[in-house]
């Protein structure tokens, strides 16, 4: 797939593309001096992308647990 295609593809611009692929985010064949990308390359980034979503029925920590642990509540 073209720049064009990938960019419309994932949803982004053409610019942010070229930025993914220089900074080497997105696998891409540089073919005649064009640069091209297979739908294997598309679907590894998307994958590299994916947020795990949380499981909202879990129990959850409460604030305080863990991050004022050094903090006593004494009476002064």
């Amino acid at each position: 797939m073209t720049v064009k295609e990938t960019a419309a593809r994932i949803g982004i611009s053409t610019s942010k593309l070229y930025q993914l692929a220089s900074a080497r985010a997105i696998g891409f064949y540089r073919i005649g001096g064009k640069i091209v990308f297979t739908e294997e390359d598309i679907s590894a980034y998307l994958a590299s992308c994916r947020v795990q979503p949380v499981d909202r029925f879990r129990s959850r920590p409460s604030p305080a647990n863990g991050i004022l642990k050094h903090l006593s509540l004494r009476n002064q």
